[in-house]
């Protein structure tokens, strides 16, 4: 059988359903537009947090007292980190540059003119690949003569706290994101598979027979998958108006009004989001009417 055949008994039923077929599409739409809001505001969630823990750095601190030997024996501890992959740059931060730094801190900078001199000790600012290994970094520098062990963490010190809460968030966020929609797509599909029940129940003996006189199950189901199909389709395209709208007049106006920088926002471009849901509403409305219709199967 030709696939027009197919198209046009599920446009029929459609058309025959409308106000059915409505519910159906409604369903999706809502649960498409839910999935639109979630995927952006997830991944730039989950930017932002990878954009804190990059700036994690590990501080490693140098003694007034280290001679040049020592200095260099700690660099080149730190040449090892880099061809191990724990570390992807170190910069040297001279007593200077971070009396310069905590200068331009200070909201009142000229309380620095009553120290005696520069308490400051010179530095390394280590870039780490993975905050995870930031103890492997410690470890590893920890025994050098070279290091302030005056200063916080005996020398070597990183945002500990910070960066446990910010991998625990991150965790977290990842977990429940997954949580959530899978929730929502399960959901969606019991949603409009409910409703497309009432459309195969209204020609339940339709089905009976055809079944009887000895069509095959696929040949059944097809109509009402592309029934559901294109009822998922239809409202993943209104979700989508309904999206770019509330991009336009919301978060655009928003931005531009708070004078935010837009390329910060870590995320999906639209173009790529609409492709998602497009098919997801496909794939919402077919997995719905096709679950649905096995037990109208057997007779």
């Amino acid at each position: 059988m030709k696939p027009g055949f197919f198209v046009r008994e599920a446009l029929r039923s459609i058309r025959a359903n409308a106000a059915i077929s409505m519910a159906a599409t409604v369903t999706v739409m809502i649960a498409v537009f839910i999935l639109g809001v979630f995927i952006p505001s997830f991944l730039y969630v989950q930017g932002e947090v990878d954009r804190q823990r990059d700036r994690l750095d590990v501080n490693v601190y140098i003694s007034d007292a280290a001679t040049d030997q020592q200095v260099a024996g700690l660099q080149a501890r730190l040449d090892a980190l880099v061809e191990q992959g724990l570390v992807r740059e170190f910069t040297y931060v001279s007593k200077a540059d971070a009396l310069r730094d905590l200068r331009g801190r200070l909201s009142d900078p000229d309380i620095l003119e009553l120290l005696p001199g520069n308490p400051l000790p010179a530095s390394y600012r280590v870039d780490s690949i993975d905050p995870e290994r930031n103890d492997e970094i410690r470890a590893a520098l920890a025994d050098s003569p070279a290091l302030d062990r005056t200063m916080q963490g005996q020398g070597v010190s990183y945002q500990r706290e910070t960066s446990d809460r910010l991998l625990k968030v991150a965790e977290v966020v990842q977990w429940v994101t997954l949580a959530l929609i899978g929730v929502l797509l399960v959901s969606a599909v019991l949603l409009i598979g409910n409703t497309i029940r009432l459309s195969i129940f209204a020609r339940r003996r339709e089905v009976e027979v055809m079944r009887l006189v000895g069509a095959t199950n696929w040949f059944i189901r097809w109509p009402f998958v592309i029934e559901g199909i294109v009822c998922g389709i239809v409202g993943a395209a209104v979700s989508i108006l309904l999206l770019f709208g509330a991009k336009v007049l919301v978060v655009d106006e928003f931005v531009s009004s708070n004078g935010l920088e837009r390329d910060r926002a870590t995320t999906i471009g639209f173009l790529w989001l609409g492709l998602i849901l497009i098919a997801a509403g496909g794939v919402i409305g077919a997995l719905g009417s096709g679950i649905t219709l096995r037990r109208f199967l057997r007779v």
